[in-house]
């Protein structure tokens, strides 16, 4: 009745119940997130298991779908390698899943394809957790960029790594190793007394410098099992 009396233990047992059903809700929610984590772990770690997704995205997601030549350059050029994820070996941070949830809940899909782009030691390569990016497969050569986590990638890279994109680039970088090891050495060392005699000299020189430099580089690509980026970026192999 509206002008009931109220007893204060009835009360007391409805807020213990109402207590008890937020934790009981809590407690679904929480099993649900760990239940669809889990899932999408064993997504993350294990093969591919269907096809690509397929959506429209929406005008706001625009900017973040990638095409494969697009992802080669930048690979190429900072030395990384775009694989499965079942083949990266370093843990995934709680952004990159919460990602995954909203990319799947917006799109109503379920991801079947990741991929990640990353420095080489980040994954299992076969034959035998920095700065990756993680993409969702959408087919047709397009790559939709769910999350970056990491440290950026120090400014000096993009110059360091350029003599490592592809044989034509370690072959000039050669050429200017050579030339420039060539052409610091003082003229009080040479000790040739005419202008065009000592060019004679530092250009022979350059040129043999060149050559040990080249044998070097050869021995320890062959050693060491290394090749140029635009060789490997999508190679599973460590030496390949």
């Amino acid at each position: 009745m509206l002008f009931s009396k109220i007893n204060l233990r009835t009360e007391l047992i409805r807020e213990r119940q109402a207590q008890e059903d937020l934790l009981i809700e809590a407690r679904r929610l929480l099993q649900e997130f760990d239940s669809k984590e889990a899932d999408m772990r064993i997504r993350l770690q294990g093969s591919p298991t269907g096809s690509s997704s397929l959506i429209s995205p929406v005008e706001e997601d625009m900017h973040r779908i990638f095409h494969l030549n697009e992802i080669k350059n930048l690979c190429v050029r900072f030395r990384l390698r775009f694989l499965n994820t079942m083949y990266f070996k370093s843990e995934y941070p709680f952004e990159a899943l919460s990602e995954i949830r909203d990319f799947e809940r917006r799109y109503k899909t379920k991801i079947k394809e990741f991929y990640i782009a990353a420095p080489d030691h980040s994954f299992d390569l076969e034959n035998i957790n920095k700065d990756p990016l993680l993409f969702a497969s959408l087919g047709e050569d397009k790559y939709f960029l769910l999350h970056q986590w990491g440290n950026d990638l120090a400014w000096y890279k993009k110059l360091t790594l350029w003599p490592l994109r592809s044989f034509k680039n370690c072959f000039i970088s050669l050429w200017i190793a050579a030339l420039l090891f060539s052409f610091i050495i003082p003229s009080s060392i040479i000790q040739v007394t005419s202008f065009e005699g000592e060019m004679y000299l530092r250009l022979w020189l350059t040129v043999h410098v060149f050559i040990a430099f080249f044998g070097f580089t050869v021995w320890a690509g062959l050693t060491f099992d290394k090749t140029v980026s635009n060789k490997n970026w999508n190679s599973k192999y460590y030496n390949g």
